[in-house]
């Protein structure tokens, strides 16, 4: 099974293959060049196969299909760069496009950090107390003739299970903090947390933020690229997975084959409302309609983080809050009982 490229991976391929070509030089020796300075023999086997692979085809996008690991919505735009001349401009936009990606990713996998590991001391915290330090207390009960009863009881046995199998329990956490340094350190794993992340009821709607962003940089770079209106907004389809977007785009790509303009495609289809649709409107009225789709990709990935944000200040207080009651209950279960007979012996 071939691997996809990660965003990261992606935008240092199209950077990289951008500046080469920029320079004058042709894909093909474009991609020599990205062979012979690649510092992982893994890398320069994979871009061995590509070189290889476009001196028979004489194509880019033809090679980046055949690999597999290239996105589907890249190589179309790559074949619109071959088609038109510019695969220069082309590969830039496409750097550009997955800087922000990699800049959204970034910014939801560092507000979510903290909260994790937040949750992980507290968790230990808890342990502890269950562990150590509620036995301690069940000596001092022994030790006055008592026994612990109730809630305390109960705190008492689930420590004691703890403790009895803390061989697996420590697997489990080794297990965990594995885990936890997977989702923050390697690639697939920071992207299989943002998935993960964009799924819980405080983030829903962040992935919408993020598909309209995504919507309006791919038409953004259809435009620029020299596509008509309807094959930008096929192509800027292949960047969301949102359903109400992807249908309120159909809706736009029937009215613009109806005869309408592209903007009043875009705002009769209720695909952009309110100011956005008015910013589209006097865009495309004034010949600048690549920049205010730029504008918007950039406005809505700001609201995405804003969401992010908003989501983890109530997340924070919230696991605090929940923790601390936890460990209060812990110890309000034993200490009560306890200075209960102690004013009792002292009146």
């Amino acid at each position: 099974m071939i691997n996809k490229l990660s965003n990261q991976e992606l935008f240092h391929f199209c950077e990289q293959l951008s500046i080469i070509l920029h320079s004058g030089l042709p894909a093909v020796e474009g991609l020599r060049l990205l062979m012979e300075d690649s510092p992982s023999k893994d890398g320069r086997d994979f871009l061995e196969s590509l070189l290889n692979e476009m001196e028979m085809t004489g194509s880019l996008a033809d090679t980046l299909e055949q690999s597999q690991a290239f996105p589907e919505a890249m190589i179309s735009y790559i074949q619109l760069g071959e088609r038109t001349g510019c695969l220069d401009e082309v590969m830039d936009i496409l750097a550009k496009y997955y800087a922000q990606e990699i800049e959204s990713s970034e910014q939801i996998r560092n507000a979510i950090t903290y909260p994790l590991i937040m949750l992980g001391m507290m968790a230990v915290v808890i342990v502890i107390l269950l562990i150590r330090v509620l036995p301690v207390f069940a000596q001092v009960f022994r030790q006055m003739g008592l026994e612990m009863t109730g809630f305390s009881a109960g705190l008492m046995g689930i420590g004691s299970v703890l403790e009895r199998y803390s061989f697996v329990f420590l697997i489990l956490l080794a297990a965990l903090i594995g885990l936890t340094v997977f989702l923050i350190l390697h690639p697939k794993g920071r992207a299989l947390l943002s998935r993960t992340v964009q799924r819980l009821p405080f983030f829903r709607e962040i992935p919408t933020s993020l598909d309209f962003s995504r919507l309006a940089q791919g038409i953004s770079m259809g435009l620029r690229s020299g596509l008509d209106p309807e094959e930008s907004m096929e192509m800027a389809a292949k960047l969301i997975s949102t359903p109400s977007i992807i249908e309120h785009l159909e809706k736009a790509v029937t009215l613009l084959r109806e005869g309408e303009s592209f903007s009043n495609s875009l705002t009769a289809s209720e695909l952009f409302t309110g100011m956005e649709a008015r910013l589209i409107s006097i865009g495309f009225a004034s010949g600048s309609g690549d920049d205010v789709m730029q504008k918007l990709s950039a406005r809505y990935q700001e609201d995405s983080i804003a969401r992010v944000q908003d989501a983890i200040s109530v997340l924070e207080p919230t696991i605090v809050i929940i923790m601390s009651l936890l460990v209060g209950l812990v110890l309000l279960s034993v200490m009560l009982p306890l200075l209960g007979i102690l004013s009792e012996l002292m009146a």
